[in-house]
């Protein structure tokens, strides 16, 4: 995966936008790794995706999600959101070997 957008030691509420928006038939993966107390929250706008990730003081917590992405959208975007004292790094791509579907 050559990643589009990612950032590191990063805290509070960020948006950042997806190069190129959202192409449909692709698989956009998300790695996040957080900790903290508290919660962190990923959303693919406008597509209507999220997920949730409970952080843990003293814990550097990994995790990679894989969405399928079922439409075009020309502009598109990551919104974070994460509780206090949270603090989170990511990297967002185009994987071109997605996992098959069962």
């Amino acid at each position: 995966m050559t990643p589009l957008v990612r950032d590191t030691a990063v805290t509070g509420d960020v948006v950042y936008p997806i190069p190129g928006g959202i192409r449909a038939g692709e698989t956009l993966a998300i790695a996040v790794d957080c900790q903290g107390p508290g919660r962190l929250t990923v959303r693919v706008q406008p597509a209507g995706v999220s997920f949730r990730l409970l952080c843990e003081k003293g814990r550097v917590l990994p995790t990679l999600n894989e969405i399928a992405m079922s439409e075009n959208r020309s502009s598109s975007s990551l919104r974070f959101t994460s509780g206090p004292g949270t603090t989170w790094s990511f990297a967002a791509g185009w994987d071109p070997n997605p996992p098959k579907r069962r």
